[in-house]
């Protein structure tokens, strides 16, 4: 194997040559065969044209592989790749109406609807990257587009992630797949999208080391060595499902290819209506083989097993209407519109206590019983409504409106409005002012009011949560800054038993930022900075301030055709009780025992880019053995020590 993986290495540079005509590295000019590559997402209403992103091909964050970390830095985790994680700074409150059943400590590894990615490309595309780290750690990715027939095309994204890690039972295994389809009339009148995705995630859960002094006093070397809270447990999560989005415009596209004669005379538009469907069945499975090892204290069905399972199945069916403008001289009109109605039907399922009771009972052994599940239906319907208001170019009010009617989130209302200001003009302007407010008052989610398993089980009846939030923020082309300042009231989180409540008094939040995008000569600052704090109730726990700066010096070679970028990069975040991992539930709770923090964390790298082709070698935490082995993230879950990683990605334009 490891043969087999120094030869792909080697064969990879001198056949980038072979395969790719000369083209200087990160070069912007439209060349046919390479850089023609684009996407777009779903979000195809609100634009008259396909809303498309150039495609990526700079070896800037090439290093940053990780599907957790990629977009922000700002994650704690337990010391594995895969391995569950908790967000660094409070989302006390989802983004839009709707049932949520709340748990979201995995969702970065799974690929979601709204990120699927719809290549546009004029030759078949392909790009395939592979990354090794230590202790066997090993990704792969490979990307494929082709157009079948005029207007048709198909597409796949897969992904594959195993690392066993350094301690006892702590193998992270990650499996998605994409299937893309889209097609587009040759007026771009009409157009369909669709896409079938599977997630996998198979992790081995260890409840963290047992005695963190080993670890930090250095008494053991070996990790494998350190003793373990749980002996023979796993998380399992399985996600399937497909969506299908159309849209028709009520009015001809070639309107503007008139003469401005013609144009008066039809000037009316009726918009675009867009319908799309989506059905997802996610299944959260807990196995433990030896419950009795001390970790867990109640258990309501077994004592020899558990196998603890959840089940949430749901269709969306939403219709929408909008008025996108198709003047190529004008992005967006005046005044743009977007009505939409959305339905939901949701079926939640999981073990219920008392069949199971009864199932097990050897008195009731002869009776023939229904399987010992217990389901909860949903129909919800969601209408919602979106305005822009533009009067200047360079001025935006924009506003949106939500709520639910129907079963569990019945009344659940949202509202945001923001407000833009360009300080200038379009194309030379001292960057973008912004103001935005948000209302939000939900029903907790599904988690926090309903659950059973073995050792955990509650229903509550929860108020609703609430949370009032004003933002200002300021943007240019070097760097980007705001503050914000919410209230949030009847907050629902997990106690120090992992058991949930309701803080019934308001709680603030006050969270300043700073985002860096410097370039100095050959060298670029990539930085992003926060400080935040809590006022009130002790019930949400996070660092003062967290911090994450990569410092890059880029240096063309053989005239363009080659670049190397070596780099720098830390991570530090201040100390602060940090949330605990409760593994049979996958959520985080609160702990006072133990501050963790106040640890910088130091990587290196070496970025090289020939044609088509991206490599990257990093040394991460090389700091880790000169600074004191105080490096966690997660209570009980050290970070990884010192390792040497090395990734490759080739593209093809054949």
């Amino acid at each position: 194997m490891r043969i087999l993986q120094l030869f792909l290495l080697l064969s990879l540079i001198p056949s980038s040559f072979c395969l790719s005509q000369v083209v200087p590295a990160d070069s912007t000019s439209h060349v046919k065969d390479s850089i023609r590559v684009s996407f777009f997402y779903n979000d195809i209403d609100l634009e008259g044209k396909l809303k498309v992103h150039p495609l990526d091909t700079a070896i800037t964050g090439f290093q940053d592989y990780d599907l957790l970390t990629k977009n922000s830095p700002f994650y704690a985790t337990l010391g594995n790749i895969g391995s569950a994680y908790n967000i660094l700074f409070p989302t006390p409150m989802r983004q839009t109406g709707g049932f949520d059943v709340g748990i979201h400590s995995f969702d970065n590894y799974l690929f979601q609807n709204d990120s699927v990615r719809y290549y546009r490309v004029l030759k078949t595309y392909t790009e395939l990257e592979y990354v090794q780290g230590a202790k066997k750690e090993l990704n792969f990715i490979a990307r494929f587009s082709r157009n079948i027939y005029r207007g048709f095309n198909l597409g796949f994204n897969f992904h594959v992630s195993s690392s066993p890690g350094a301690y006892q039972r702590q193998k992270t295994n990650l499996v998605n797949f994409i299937l893309t389809a889209q097609f587009l009339s040759k007026t771009k009148r009409y157009g369909l999208i669709a896409n079938f995705i599977v997630n996998r995630i198979k992790n081995e859960e260890n409840g963290g080391i047992k005695y963190d002094s080993v670890f930090e006093q250095n008494l053991e070397s070996n990790r494998q060595i350190l003793a373990v809270n749980l002996p023979n447990a796993q998380n399992r999560i399985k996600e399937s499902g497909f969506y299908v989005k159309q849209f028709f415009d009520l009015t001809r596209h070639d309107l503007y290819k008139l003469d401005s004669l013609e144009r008066k005379r039809k000037r009316i538009e009726l918009g675009r209506i867009t319908y799309s469907f989506q059905y997802t069945r996610q299944i959260f499975n807990y196995i433990d083989d030896d419950p009795m090892a001390g970790f867990y204290t109640n258990f309501y069905f077994d004592t020899i097993q558990t196998t603890d399972s959840i089940t949430i199945q749901k269709i969306e069916n939403v219709v929408t209407w909008t008025n996108p403008s198709f003047d190529p001289s004008r992005k967006y009109r005046r005044i743009q519109l977007e009505f939409k109605l959305k339905h939901q039907y949701v079926e939640v399922s999981y073990p219920d206590i008392q069949y199971y009771n009864l199932y097990f009972d050897p008195a009731w052994a002869a009776i023939e019983l229904v399987h010992p599940h217990k389901k909860y239906y949903l129909n919800q319907i969601i209408p919602s409504a979106w305005i822009a208001f533009r009067p200047f170019r360079t001025f935006t009010l924009e506003a949106y409106a939500d709520y639910v009617l129907g079963t569990y989130n019945e009344g659940d209302i949202s509202f945001n409005a923001k407000v833009s200001q360009i300080l200038g003009s379009l194309k030379r302007n001292l960057g973008v002012l912004s103001l935005a407010g948000y209302y939000r008052y939900h029903e907790p989610d599904w988690f926090f009011q309903h659950y059973q398993s073995n050792n955990f089980q509650w229903n509550n009846a929860w108020e609703k949560e609430g949370l009032i939030s004003a933002a200002a923020s300021y943007t240019n082309k070097y760097f980007s800054l705001g503050a914000s300042m919410s209230r949030i009231s009847n907050y629902v989180y997990l106690d120090t038993a992992a058991l949930p409540q309701q803080e019934s008094a308001g709680i603030g939040y006050i969270r300043s930022w700073l985002n860096t995008d410097i370039d100095v000569w050959r060298f670029k600052f990539k930085g992003e900075f926060a400080y935040q704090t809590i006022q009130g109730p002790n019930v949400i726990r996070i660092p003062a301030f967290i911090g994450n700066l990569t410092i890059y010096f880029t240096q063309p070679l053989f005239k363009g055709a080659a670049v190397i970028q070596p780099g720098l990069n830390f991570f530090y975040n201040t100390k602060y009780y940090a949330d605990s991992y409760m593994p049979a539930t996958r959520m985080f709770f609160l702990q006072d025992q133990k501050e963790i923090g106040n640890y910088l964390y130091m990587d290196v790298f070496l970025n090289v880019k020939i044609q088509r082709a991206r490599l990257f070698v990093a040394y991460s935490h090389f700091n880790a053995s000169f600074m004191g082995r105080t490096y966690f993230m997660v209570p009980n879950y050290p970070m990884k020590d010192a390792a040497f990683k090395f990734g490759v990605s080739w593209r093809f334009h054949d």
